[in-house]
């Protein structure tokens, strides 16, 4: 079987006039014997990796190590190989030989060049040479030429051609091969998925496959696509490293000092900020601490159980001051090697703090209200709950006590189902009049909570409290529900009896 090689090309090599000999980074990525992908990162000259001889291969190791763990699971980032139009191709335009020459010399300005080996390859001393060595020794090492091909691309100006291929210590010159240019993807710019973006229309249930495309998804792919567009997406990040390191080699003092002062002041305003939170969620723990110390009390269950709202919104929001600070120092380039994982990681992170900044803003603006008119706050639901106790309840127990489709069709019975109501809501009601001297400071304390928290622990405080001030309507419906089932089990049981059916 013909062997098949795919070179996944930037646009930006292309973009630009041929230069000199240069190398190439990035990734080889097989599948199977017969194929091989070649995702090329980014192309260094000879100036570079000179300069970088001594540690380039803790280099790569380095930027192997902060990409995506499953990238580096499938494929290790490395020298791949040349290109360049000092590659002899066999083929000698005039337009090609000219170039040829002047690279030829310009390699001989950046470093010694031994002539070539047999296969074609450019013989270099030092490190370089030991790095192609290296390559060749773990499989695949990459020659590609400058192809003088006129092209009608707009912004293409060149495409690069195989000249050989150290394919598992064979030379292959002859293969399939299919050269495909990509646009780097930046952060915020644009990259590359096979998914769908929003995860729920991939989980929409879809119809039933035939039986032909469940055996041909079976079957072994001839390439790893997702592997590829992996390490496509991580290119821009690992060029990034490679010049930064490049640029500290040349020269270190070169940093400006107003970068280096923002720097340092903004890692001091996580640290304070890092600080203070801890503080705040120890003394979050300690309270909670504190009142789980008799957690088989009654007492403690019934007060987790009335506020399970209040402390589930308050266990999350501790959970993100805590977090603050680490989104404050969340500038390592780590993650943001893959593209496609940076801007949904940005995504999730932008939606989670603008509703926080929202949430407290809001918290902000309503408990400076509520602070300022607790008074007026305080009377107006006083006012509202003794109108919907008397027009509400008290009315609508008494006309259920009197028409047929009430409590009960026994009028007798169902007057004792009415006073029974509305003893409740009166015995109720007389032990929130004597709370209620307290209710202006519960609207200062969530005014508070507000202004600290945001507006949804407040919220949440709240609707705990409706759900305890009903909880006498709640407590009547349970037992009136109780009463109808039971009756309508006796009747069943007794239509059964009529029909002589003892089941």
């Amino acid at each position: 079987m013909r062997r098949k090689c795919r070179i996944w090309w930037p646009k930006q090599l292309s973009s630009t006039q041929p230069s000199c000999c240069k190398f190439l980074f990035g990734w080889f990525v097989t599948c199977s014997s017969d194929s091989l992908d070649i995702v090329v990162a980014f192309a260094s000259n000879r100036e570079s990796s000179s300069n970088l001889q001594s540690c380039l291969q803790e280099i790569l190791h380095s930027i192997n190590g902060n990409m995506h763990v499953s990238l580096q699971d499938k494929s290790k980032f490395s020298l791949l190989g040349q290109y360049g139009a000092c590659i002899n191709y066999g083929q000698n335009g005039v337009e090609e030989d000219d170039l040829r020459k002047t690279c030829t010399h310009g390699v001989d300005r950046v470093c010694k060049c031994y002539g070539q080996w047999s296969c074609g390859c450019l013989k270099f001393d030092g490190f370089l040479g030991q790095c192609r060595q290296v390559s060749m020794e773990s499989n695949y090492w990459i020659e590609l030429a400058y192809d003088s091909l006129r092209l009608q691309a707009r912004g293409i100006h060149w495409v690069p051609k195989l000249h050989h291929l150290h394919w598992k210590k064979e030379i292959v010159s002859q293969c399939d091969v299919h050269v495909i240019l990509y646009e780097t993807p930046t952060y915020g710019a644009h990259h590359f998925s096979l998914r769908y973006w929003n995860s729920s229309e991939h989980g929409k249930a879809s119809p039933k496959k035939p039986q032909w495309v469940d055996e041909l998804q079976q079957k072994q792919p001839l390439n790893d696509m997702d592997t590829v567009v992996l390490a496509i997406n991580s290119a821009s990040a690992a060029q990034k490293y490679f010049e930064r390191h490049d640029s500290f080699k040349q020269s270190s003092a070169n940093i400006p000092i107003i970068s280096m002062f923002c720097t340092f002041m903004w890692y001091i305003l996580a640290m304070s900020l890092a600080s203070l939170s801890t503080l705040f969620y120890i003394f979050i723990q300690f309270f909670h601490s504190f009142l789980n110390f008799e957690s088989q009390s009654w007492v403690y269950s019934a007060s987790a159980k009335a506020f399970s709202n209040t402390w589930i919104n308050f266990r999350i929001r501790s959970c993100q001051i805590l977090y603050w600070p680490i989104f404050l120092q969340d500038n390592d380039l780590r993650s943001q090697t893959s593209v496609e994982c940076a801007e949904k990681v940005a995504l999730h992170k932008h939606s989670l703090w603008s509703s926080l900044v929202v949430d407290i803003l809001l918290g902000d603006l309503i408990g400076l209200a509520l602070l300022f008119h607790a008074e007026s706050v305080c009377s107006w639901v006083s006012n509202i709950a003794s109108n919907l106790t008397n027009e509400l309840l008290r009315s609508g127990s008494v006309w259920l006590m009197g028409v047929p489709a009430g409590f009960k069709l026994n009028i007798e019975l169902a007057e004792v189902l009415g006073m029974i109501s509305l003893n409740t809501i009166q015995i109720w009601s007389t032990l929130w009049i004597f709370v209620g001297s307290l209710f202006i400071y519960f609207i200062k304390g969530l005014a508070i909570l507000a202004i600290l928290f945001g507006v949804t622990i407040p919220a949440a405080l709240v609707i705990d409290m409706i759900v305890i001030v009903t909880l006498h309507v709640s407590t009547l419906h349970w037992l009136i529900s109780i009463l109808y089932s039971q009756q309508l089990h006796a009747l069943a049981a007794l239509w059964r009896i009529f029909r002589s059916n003892k089941n």
